[in-house]
């Protein structure tokens, strides 16, 4: 758990994979935090990446480190409302903080994935390390 943490700390920009009609959809994503072994992220619900997870609410995100240490981190996606999460990603995001303002803006959503499976690897020879939560 924890070096799956620490890599994903280290590492928050990845690529964050859902599905749309059935093919995969891929962009450019930001990990924000792991609480209570659940991994947060967040988006607004006016984009397709909203919709999708609202359709099929499984997900992978991905980063890699410079050493070149993947983490692979799959899931089920949870929506939440809680707005402790909200206003901790927005203090802790000054972009995330510019680009909605405030906690309660009705378009910011906070999901995370839970019951994770995180799945280490990197070129070493071994295989890859998969810790499930």
């Amino acid at each position: 758990m924890k070096t799956v943490v620490q890599l994903l700390n280290e590492n928050r920009t990845g690529a964050f994979a859902t599905v749309e009609d059935g093919k995969p959809r891929v962009r450019p994503w930001m990990f924000q935090f792991e609480e209570n072994q659940k991994f947060y992220f967040c988006t607004a619900n006016n984009k397709d990446v909203y919709k999708q997870l609202q359709s099929t609410p499984f997900a992978e995100f991905t980063t890699t480190s410079k050493d070149m240490i993947t983490v692979r981190l799959s899931g089920k996606v949870v929506f939440t409302k809680d707005m402790r999460y909200k206003e901790k990603i927005l203090n802790e995001n000054e972009g995330l903080k510019k680009m909605y303002t405030t906690a309660d803006n009705p378009i910011f959503e906070v999901f995370y994935i839970e019951h994770a499976k995180a799945t280490i690897s990197d070129f070493s020879g071994q295989p890859p390390k998969e810790i499930n939560f």
